[in-house]
């Protein structure tokens, strides 16, 4: 799920990366690898950041739309 996550984030599929990295999480919460879900928060973390980023654009002005 993490190799996953990965492609998509190298792939600018954000929101999928984000979603597997969830997964992942849940998965090694589950299994009680501490260390695995530390890594896997920083990834989501670098994730959430590129999100909420602003996007450069351009054009002054314009607008932004979500396809």
């Amino acid at each position: 799920m993490e190799l996953q996550a990965k492609v998509w984030r190298d792939q600018h599929r954000l929101e999928e990366a984000r979603s597997e990295l969830l997964r992942a999480a849940d998965v090694y919460k589950k299994l009680g690898t501490a260390e695995d879900v530390e890594r896997c928060g920083k990834f989501l973390h670098d994730i959430e950041e590129k999100l909420n980023a602003p996007v450069a654009s351009g054009e002054s002005g314009s607008s932004c739309e979500l396809l």
